[in-house]
This record gives structure tokens, sequence and C-alpha cells, in this order.
């Protein structure tokens, strides 16, 4: 892949908030500086709030919490993922809001980590696993290798304003800079399906928890129906 700009801030956009308030939002690669605070922000709310990792106990477990601190660290090392900042006053100052970490996913291939030891994290990888045994997005656009969203999340109090359709959008562009025909990966919950809609992504394999938990031997913690794989073209 070539070489690019980075860190660059690839969109700027405006929300109105409910008592007429503008506020001015920027979405760019995780700088270095910030990639801790990225990291920590999806330790937050995103391991609490999300199927498989509230299903596995992450959040319960200081243990499990350090093994994914790891792992979303390796991810952000390789400088794929994109965070929304709010930008105040004259937009010097930045508030991160919202972050989408991302990486290469090849087909019949796991990123390199230490393997997890804890409970959480052994069931986290077998629902993984068991999730990469589908082939429909390499299938569909005739690839080995794509670029994976691996959790995004949005601070509670920006939620609404469709930032997290923003960072999908900007993904695609972000996907297609770097030479990747598609861009997709697991939707675990209704929200974030919603979301992946409203970008334009096609739905390209859908199981039922109930069938996906008899895969995995899991009992899964959520009142959404299906787990959903996500993809959409760059156009490259």
């Amino acid at each position: 892949m070539s070489a690019r700009e980075y860190p660059r801030v690839w969109r700027r956009f405006e929300r109105t908030v409910d008592d007429g308030t503008k506020l001015k939002f920027e979405i760019e690669d995780i700088p270095e500086t910030m990639w801790i605070t990225a990291v920590e922000f999806m330790l937050g709310n995103y391991i609490r709030e999300d199927v498989w990792w509230n299903t596995a106990g992450t959040a319960k477990d200081l243990e499990a919490v350090q093994e994914y601190r790891v792992l979303l660290t390796s991810i952000i090392k390789q400088k794929m993922s994109l965070a929304c900042f709010l930008a105040e006053g004259d937009g010097s100052g930045h508030t991160l809001v919202g972050v989408n970490l991302c990486m290469p996913q090849e087909k019949g291939r796991f990123v390199d980590h230490a393997p997890p030891k804890t409970k959480a994290g052994l069931l986290s990888l077998r629902m993984f696993v068991e999730a990469m045994k589908v082939t429909e997005i390499y299938d569909k656009y005739g690839v080995n290798k794509y670029l994976m969203g691996t959790g995004l999340s949005v601070k509670p109090e920006y939620r609404g304003l469709g930032i997290a359709v923003e960072l999908l959008n900007t993904r695609v562009e972000l996907s297609k800079t770097l030479g990747f025909i598609a861009t997709g990966g697991i939707f675990t919950s209704a929200p974030s399906q919603r979301v992946a809609e409203k970008a334009g992504m096609e739905c390209l394999y859908q199981v039922t928890y109930k069938k996906f938990a008899k895969q995995c031997n899991i009992v899964f913690d959520t009142e959404t129906e299906h787990l959903k794989i996500f993809a959409i073209s760059t156009g490259v």
C-alpha cells in the first residue's frame, strides 16, 4: 500500500442540538499522542454495551480488561483507526467523542496478539473464531483481505447526532486510500446494525443469536435477534 498523509483530518461536519447550539466535529486518523486515550475510551462504555464483550463478562474481570487493552493497542498501532473530535472554541481544542478501531483482516488469519488466558478472553476469542468462518465478504468482492472494523463507540451524550454514520462513511474513504476494495465487519447489536444500514452498507450474512450460541456453546445476554455481517465496496 502506498504511503499516505498521517495523521489526516478526513472530514468536518456540524450538528445542531436541541437548544439550538451548533457543534463542530472533525474525523481524523487517531494521532499517536491519542492512542492511549482512544484505547481507554473503548474500555469504557463499549465493553459494557457491546453484545460480545458484555456476554463474555470482560468489564467485570480486570485481567480480561488488560488482555483487551493489549489487543486494542496492537490494533491502533497499525494506524488504520479513526476518531471523531468535538472542535471547541476556535477549533484548536479537541474532545474525543467517538472511535472506530480498524485493522486489515486476511482470510484464514487472525491478528497477531498474545493468546488470552482469562475466561472472558477465551469466550470472546471463541465467538470471533466462529464468526470468521463466514466468507461472504471475501466471496462478494473477490478479495483475500479487507479493512475490518473491530469496535465503534460514541460517547452517550453525543449519540443521536449521526456521528457513528459519519465514522463509517469516513472509513470507506480511508479504506480506499489504503487500497482496500472493501470494508466491513461484524455488527453485534440492533443499534449498530441500523447505523451500518444508514451508512449504505449491505448485510451479507446474518444468523440468529440462538443458533450462533449453539455454534459457540455460549449463552448470549442480548435482546438483539441476529448477529449480522455488513460490508461495502470502496470503489477501488
